[in-house]
């Protein structure tokens, strides 16, 4: 009828306002044919697998990215650079923050969250808050944030062959805390090598931002990158194989000889004495709280000596190491030892369980 006011109802998929065909049917569910399409490729499971694939909420993988990007400009602030390269690293901050918010709304509407409720914590109106976080902008965004962060993603690679790799599982706390070492061995070689974060990406052909995500413990680099890294700041990348392998969940398959039982051990306290800071003997002597003495740490981290357990677990706690983590190395050492001199008894006197390859 001439002069009806059309009505209007809001699209299921994408939410926004369409103008309601009048007169008897059913009445429409989406505005258009490509938005009914869509939403019947959701439910037939063929769209939605980017969460699907992991239990952590978009939110909190973002806001990880986030700190990394605060700690660039934090640290282009420090190094004094021009007023273009800090407001483009405040740029970067800017979108991820607003990268973000989209996640962030997207995870409380996962979890049942309604528009009033999304509306009263953004402090906008429903109507605002249902158009801004449209499922069809929110998915936009979050594909546009995909492609332009792509070109910062660097694949794991193993650090030497005959070593099996754990792949994508969940790393276990022992990996974790490696990783936490090697990012402060990593960070401390920085500092002392007198470089900036942006002579160390120019040198390795990395983005800055990359760079300070890898001395942060956000990323922990491949080994050839790791290898570049402490080189170029003047390290010995033996020193953290070790950590490098138990960061990425490695494990050398069999069991190694003498020689090469007793390196991987030696490493081990290394990378731990280089996370620390490289503290002098004294400091570690008085961490140890007396139990070791400055000759016998100094013969131990340089190889000189093959300490008992006790010695070993004492360094690894004054370096500020967890001993069950250095445990397999030590029982290496001495079960290939004992094997040498007797290997009738060797296995008897001193048992060994070596962490099955994944």
């Amino acid at each position: 009828m001439a002069g009806t006011t059309p009505r209007y109802d809001i699209c299921r998929y994408c939410q926004e306002r369409f103008p309601q065909a009048s007169g008897p049917g059913r009445k429409k569910e989406y505005c258009s044919v490509d938005c009914r399409r869509k939403a019947q490729r959701e439910r037939d499971g063929q769209l939605g697998h980017q969460q699907a694939r992991s239990a952590l909420p978009l939110g909190r993988r973002i806001a990880e990215d986030l700190q990394a990007l605060s700690a660039a400009l934090l640290e282009a602030e420090y190094d004094g650079r021009s007023l273009k390269e800090l407001l483009r690293c405040a740029g970067d901050v800017a979108r991820e923050a607003e990268y973000y918010m989209t996640a962030a709304v997207q995870d409380a509407r996962s979890t049942g969250a309604s528009w009033d409720q999304v509306a009263e914590a953004a402090q906008v109106s429903a109507t605002t808050a249902r158009t801004r976080w449209s499922e069809s902008r929110v998915k936009e965004r979050l594909q546009r944030r995909s492609a332009q962060r792509a070109a910062v993603r660097q694949p794991i690679t193993p650090p030497v062959e005959g070593l099996d790799s754990v792949g994508e599982q969940p790393l276990s706390q022992a990996a974790e805390r490696a990783s936490a070492k090697l990012a402060s061995a990593l960070s401390h070689l920085h500092r002392a090598s007198g470089l900036t974060i942006r002579e160390v990406a120019e040198h390795l052909s990395l983005s800055p931002s990359y760079v300070s995500r890898i001395l942060s413990g956000e990323r922990t680099p491949p080994w050839p990158t790791t290898c570049s890294l402490v080189e170029l700041c003047g390290g010995n990348p033996a020193e953290l194989s070790v950590l490098f392998e138990s960061a990425h969940g490695l494990v050398p398959p069999g069991r190694h000889a003498i020689p090469d039982a007793v390196a991987r051990l030696q490493a081990a306290l290394q990378g731990l004495h280089l996370a620390a800071g490289r503290p002098k003997l004294g400091v570690i002597r008085k961490a140890s709280r007396g139990l070791l003495s400055s000759q016998a740490i100094h013969e131990i981290l340089a190889g000189e000596m093959i300490p008992g357990w006790e010695q070993t677990s004492t360094l690894v706690t004054a370096l500020g190491g967890w001993p069950a983590d250095v445990r397999p190395l030590w029982e290496a050492v001495h079960y290939t030892f004992l094997l040498c001199l007797d290997p009738e008894e060797g296995p008897r006197q001193l048992p060994v369980v070596y962490p099955e390859s994944t």
